[in-house]
C-alpha cells in the first residue's frame, strides 16, 4: 500500500513537470511570435495625403508618439475601433495598412475659411460660420475676417451675426482667392460691406463686390508689382475695360 502511494506521488510529479515544462514552452513561443510580430510590423515609411493646415512632417508627430503606435498594426486598429488623437482643424484620420511596415494616413481637414479675434484668441469658423477651433496661433494661409459684428460666439456654436449671407459671401471670396493663388492676411468688410484686402503693408481696396472675378484676375497678374510697396491700391471702380489702376503711396511720414 505505501509503496503504491510512493508510485503516484511520483506520477504526479511527473505530469506537473511535463504541464510546468509545456507551459513554459507555450510561453516561450508566444514570446517569440510577440517579438516577431514587433519587428515585422514596426513603421518604416509612411505616406500622408489630405493635409494643408500641417506639413507631413507634423501630422506624423502627432499621430506616431510613441512604441506602441510605432507599429502598423496597432496604430490601424486604434484609428479604426477605439479613440483617435485629438487635432486642431483635423475632422478625421484614416490609418490603412499598405504593408507590414508601410502605412498611408488620410488626413480630413475641417473646411475652414476664416477666423475673428477676440480677446487675444484666433476664433476659426467654417463656411457655415460654425466656429470650430480656438487658437492664439494664426495658421498659413487662413485669413483674418475683420468688419463682421457678432453678438455671440462658442466653440461648435455659429457665429451670431446680423446677416447669415456674410458667409456665403467670404466663401465666395476665399475661392476666388485660392483660384487665383491669392493669400492675403487680412479680409476686411467696411460698414457698406465694400471689400478690401490687406497683403503686408498693401492695402487692396475692391470696392463693392460687383465684377469681383475680374478684379482677382488682374490682382493676381500684378500682385509681383506690389511687392515692397506701403499703401493702396485701389479697384474700387476696375472692369475688365479698364487701362489703368492707381496706387496710392502711404504718407512717409505716418
Amino acid at each position: 500500500m505505501l509503496k503504491f502511494r510512493e508510485r503516484e506521488k511520483i506520477k504526479v510529479r511527473k505530469r506537473r513537470g511535463k504541464g510546468l515544462l509545456t507551459a513554459i514552452l507555450v510561453l516561450l513561443v508566444l514570446a517569440l511570435l510577440a517579438v516577431g510580430v514587433i519587428s515585422l510590423f514596426k513603421i518604416r515609411k509612411v505616406e500622408i495625403t489630405g493635409n494643408s493646415f500641417y506639413s507631413a512632417r507634423e501630422i506624423q508627430e502627432r499621430i506616431i508618439t510613441d512604441r506602441y503606435t510605432e507599429n502598423s498594426l496597432y496604430l490601424y486598429l486604434k484609428y479604426k475601433y477605439f479613440n483617435k488623437e485629438e487635432i486642431p482643424f483635423v475632422d478625421k484620420i484614416e490609418v490603412s495598412l499598405q504593408g507590414p511596415g508601410k502605412v498611408k494616413i488620410r488626413v480630413y481637414e475641417k473646411s475652414v475659411i476664416g477666423y475673428v479675434t477676440y480677446m487675444g484668441s484666433n476664433f476659426y469658423f467654417d463656411k457655415d460660420g460654425v466656429v470650430v477651433e480656438s487658437s492664439v496661433d494664426v495658421k498659413e494661409n487662413i485669413p483674418c475676417i475683420s468688419g463682421v459684428r457678432f453678438t455671440s460666439l462658442a466653440m461648435y456654436q455659429k457665429l451670431a451675426v446680423e446677416d447669415d449671407k456674410i458667409f456665403s459671401r467670404i466663401l465666395n471670396i476665399t475661392q476666388l482667392l485660392k483660384k487665383y493663388e491669392l493669400s492675403p492676411d487680412k479680409i476686411e468688410f467696411g460698414t457698406d460691406l465694400t471689400l478690401a484686402l490687406y497683403f503686408g503693408d498693401v492695402k487692396v481696396a475692391l470696392g463693392s463686390s460687383g465684377d469681383l472675378e475680374n478684379k482677382m484676375g488682374r490682382l493676381h497678374d500684378i500682385y509681383s508689382d506690389l511687392e515692397g510697396l506701403s499703401g493702396t491700391l485701389h479697384m474700387e471702380n476696375y472692369t475688365a475695360d479698364s487701362k489703368f489702376i492707381s496706387f496710392e503711396k502711404a504718407d512717409s511720414t505716418e
